[in-house]
C-alpha cells in the first residue's frame, strides 16, 4: 500500500520504519528536511509538502508535537487541506485535544476525504515493533479501512467513539504515569538521605504495587539517572510531558473541573524543561526532586511559594479539624500582604480580622496571643495601642509571627473564620510545613 507519514520525530520515524519493514510504499515529509535522510536510504521518498504526500499516497498519517504544528501541516501554504482529498484517508496519532480533532476531521471532510485519530500508548521501541497501544476516534467504516495499517503498528487497537474520543482516552492512559515520574522522585528524596544504590532502590520500588509497567522497563536508565547520568537517548521526553499535562489541564477546564494532581506535576517538571532540559527522557525526571532533597537547606526566605503553602497547609488542617471557612493572609516582614487565600463561605469581614491578627504581630514584634495577658494587665495600653494603629490590631490569638532558623523574623499569618485558638492552631501547621519556626506570644 502506498503510504504517506508526516511528522519525523522519534515516534514518527519509528512508525515509518516499521511501515517500510511490513512491505508498504512510504512517502515522507517533515519540517526539518533532514529528518527525511535516513528513511531515504531505507527506501521512502522525499516530499517537498504534506499536499505532496497526500497525492502520492493512499493513506497519510501524521504524527505532530502539539495542536499548533498540526494547524500548520493541515492549514499550512500547500498543506493537507490544499490538496485534493477525494477518497482518501487520514490518520492523524498527535496528542491533542479532542476538539483539535473534531475540527480537522470535519474539514478534512468537506474536501471529500476521510479523517481519524488513533494516538498511540508507547514509546519508541514499541513503534518500531509494532506493539503500541492505539486509540482510536472516527466513523466505524473509518477506523475498519485503517485497521489493516493500525495493526501493523499497535499490538491492540481500541475503537473509543467519534471523533474525539480516541483524543480523550489518550490524554486519560498518559495522565498517571506523568505525575509518576514526579511521586518517584519525591519518593526517592524521602530516603536520599539512606545512602542507597540508585540500582537496588529502582530494584525495590519495581518490586511494589505502586510501580507501574514503566519504571520496570526503565528500572537500569532510571537508575543511571539517579546515579548522575543524563537518561539516556529519549524515547518520550521532559518536554513532551510538559506538553501532555498542559494540554490535559486545557481539556479538564474547558469541561468544568481542575486536575490538582496532573497541575502539580506540571509546575514542577515545566521550569525544569524551560531550563534546557526539555530533551531529556523521563528516566531522568525523577532527579528533579531528588537533587533538591540532596541540595535542601532550612529555608530562610518568605517566598510566594512559601507563603502560599502556608495559607494552603491551614486550609487543609481547618478541614481536617471540621472547623468553620478560615480566612488565611501572610504578610512579609514589611507587613505587606504576600499571599491570601478565602474559602468558600467565609464571611466578608474575615480578610480585615486576618490580616489585623499578623499585622498587629508584627508591628508589635510578639504572636497576637500576647495580647490577651496584656489586654488582662494593661487595658490602657491596648486601648492607647488601637487608637494608635487606626484600630486594624486585633488583639486574639490567630496571629502568629514567622521566624528563620537564626531567629530573625520574616513575616506573619494570621487567620480567622472559627475560635481564636482553633485559628491559631491552623497558623502553626501552615507554618511548620513551609519549613519555619512559629511564634505564637504565649
Amino acid at each position: 500500500m502506498h503510504i504517506g507519514m508526516i511528522g519525523l520525530g522519534k515516534m514518527g520515524s519509528a512508525m515509518a520504519l516499521r511501515l517500510i519493514e511490513c512491505g508498504h510504499t512510504l512517502t515522507v515529509w517533515n519540517r526539518t528536511a533532514s529528518r527525511t535522510e535516513a528513511l531515504a536510504a531505507q527506501g521512502a521518498t522525499a516530499a517537498t509538502s504534506p499536499a505532496a504526500v497526500v497525492a502520492a499516497s493512499e493513506i497519510t498519517i501524521t504524527m505532530m508535537f502539539d495542536a499548533k504544528a498540526l494547524d500548520a501541516v493541515f492549514h499550512g501554504e500547500a498543506g493537507i487541506l490544499s490538496a485534493d482529498l477525494t477518497g482518501k484517508l487520514v490518520i492523524d496519532m498527535s496528542t491533542v485535544r479532542p476538539e483539535v480533532e473534531q475540527a480537522l476531521a470535519a474539514a478534512v471532510a468537506e474536501k471529500g476525504g476521510a479523517m481519524i485519530e488513533c494516538p498511540v500508548g508507547g514509546t519508541t521501541g514499541p513503534a518500531r515493533s509494532g506493539k503500541l497501544l492505539g486509540l482510536a476516534g472516527g466513523a466505524e467504516a473509518d477506523v475498519a479501512r485503517a485497521m489493516p495499517i493500525l495493526t501493523q503498528l499497535c499490538r491492540r487497537v481500541e475503537h473509543m467513539g467519534p471523533s474525539g474520543a480516541g483524543a480523550a482516552m489518550k490524554l486519560a492512559i498518559n495522565l498517571p504515569l506523568a505525575v509518576f515520574w514526579q511521586a518517584f522522585g519525591e519518593a526517592n528524596a524521602l530516603v536520599a538521605h539512606l545512602g542507597r544504590d540508585p540500582a537496588w532502590l529502582v530494584e525495590l520500588f519495581s518490586d511494589t504495587s505502586g510501580a507501574p509497567t514503566g519504571l520496570k522497563a526503565r528500572g537500569p536508565a532510571v537508575a543511571a539517572a539517579l546515579a548522575g547520568g543524563d537518561g539516556g537517548e529519549p524515547s518520550f521526553d521532559l518536554g513532551g510531558i510538559v506538553k501532555d499535562l498542559r494540554t490535559m489541564l486545557e481539556e479538564a477546564r474547558s469541561r468544568g473541573f481542575d486536575l490538582p494532581v496532573a497541575a502539580a506535576a506540571h509546575a514542577a517538571y515545566a521550569p525544569a524543561a524551560r531550563a534546557g532540559h526539555a530533551g531529556r527522557d523521563t528516566s531522568w525526571v525523577p532527579t528533579i526532586w531528588a537533587t533538591k532533597a540532596a541540595a535542601a537547606t532550612p529555608p530562610t526566605r518568605l517566598s510566594l511559594e512559601r507563603a502560599n503553602l502556608i495559607a494552603t497547609t491551614a486550609l487543609q488542617h481547618g478541614r481536617d479539624l471540621g472547623l468553620a471557612p478560615l480566612v488565611v493572609a501572610v504578610l512579609d516582614a514589611g507587613g505587606h500582604l504576600l499571599a491570601f487565600q478565602r474559602e468558600d463561605g467565609a464571611g466578608i469581614l474575615r480578610f480585615d480580622i486576618a490580616f489585623g491578627k499578623a499585622w498587629g504581630a508584627l508591628g508589635m514584634g510578639f504572636g497576637s496571643r500576647e495580647f490577651l495577658g496584656r489586654t488582662q494587665a494593661n487595658p490602657t495600653f491596648v486601648a492607647a495601642l488601637a487608637t494608635a494603629s487606626g484600630g486594624r490590631v486585633i488583639p486574639v490569638p490567630g496571629g502568629v509571627l514567622i521566624k528563620a532558623p537564626d531567629g530573625s523574623v520574616l513575616g506573619a499569618v494570621g487567620i480567622s473564620g472559627d475560635m481564636s485558638d482553633a485559628d491559631e492552631a491552623c497558623c502553626l501547621a501552615g507554618i511548620k510545613a513551609a519549613g519555619f519556626q512559629a511564634q505564637t506570644g504565649a
